[in-house]
């Protein structure tokens, strides 16, 4: 599995209030910010994801747990089981040659139909050809994208994983990691701004 922690730097206003505001405050103002910015890290990296990948919004939050939240620290785990191709837009392949009643005496010289390769959209806008890839049950009885290896065995076929799209050598995981982290220290900021006007008002009723 990949993991995000979630540890935000202290930020310069609260350096300044450090002065103003007691530690206990302070503290509990961090807290309820890594905890308040965690909690965006799902939406915002699924909506990162999809723009970009061929992914269903909920598919990609699926395979998001946490946060699990430990002191000023937040831990987000992106799983890497892989999706099958089914997941990002699997076509199943159609073999050339005569459709059914093309025989002869029905349809003959007509020309054959071409095959299709089985086809499936990783990327938004781009659909790549899978020519040994093929529609087949499981041994559960499912429909899967299905392969049959060298030893005559067959074998799922997958797509990548989100772990893999989020924290690996991925074609877009610079650009998603630089959009969740600016929505990282976005809520983070909020969520302090929450904390303290939870505070002062809490404060201001017990005078």
């Amino acid at each position: 599995m990949a993991s995000v922690t979630v540890t935000v730097d202290g930020l310069k206003q609260l350096d300044v209030m450090q002065a103003f505001l007691s530690p206990a405050t302070l503290e509990k103002a961090r807290r309820d910010g890594i905890r308040y910015a965690s909690k965006a890290v799902p939406t915002a990296a699924s909506k990162a994801i999809t723009i970009r990948y061929n992914i269903k919004a909920a598919r990609v939050r699926n395979d998001i747990a946490g946060p699990y939240v430990r002191g000023d620290t937040a831990t987000l785990v992106f799983d890497r089981r892989p999706p099958t191709l089914q997941q990002f837009g699997f076509r199943p392949g159609r073999r050339g040659g005569p459709q059914p009643g093309q025989g002869r005496g029905k349809g003959w010289g007509k020309p054959k139909p071409k095959g299709q390769p089985a086809s499936a959209s990783i990327f938004k806008g781009q659909r790549l050809s899978y020519p040994a890839v093929f529609l087949g049950r499981a041994q559960q009885g499912i429909s899967l994208p299905l392969r049959r290896t060298t030893s005559g065995r067959l074998q799922v076929e997958y797509g990548p994983s989100i772990g893999s799209i989020f924290s690996g050598r991925s074609r877009y995981g610079p650009e998603i990691r630089a959009v969740v982290e600016q929505r990282i220290q976005e809520q983070f900021t909020k969520g302090i701004e929450r904390s303290l006007k939870a505070s002062a008002r809490g404060f201001s009723s017990s005078r």
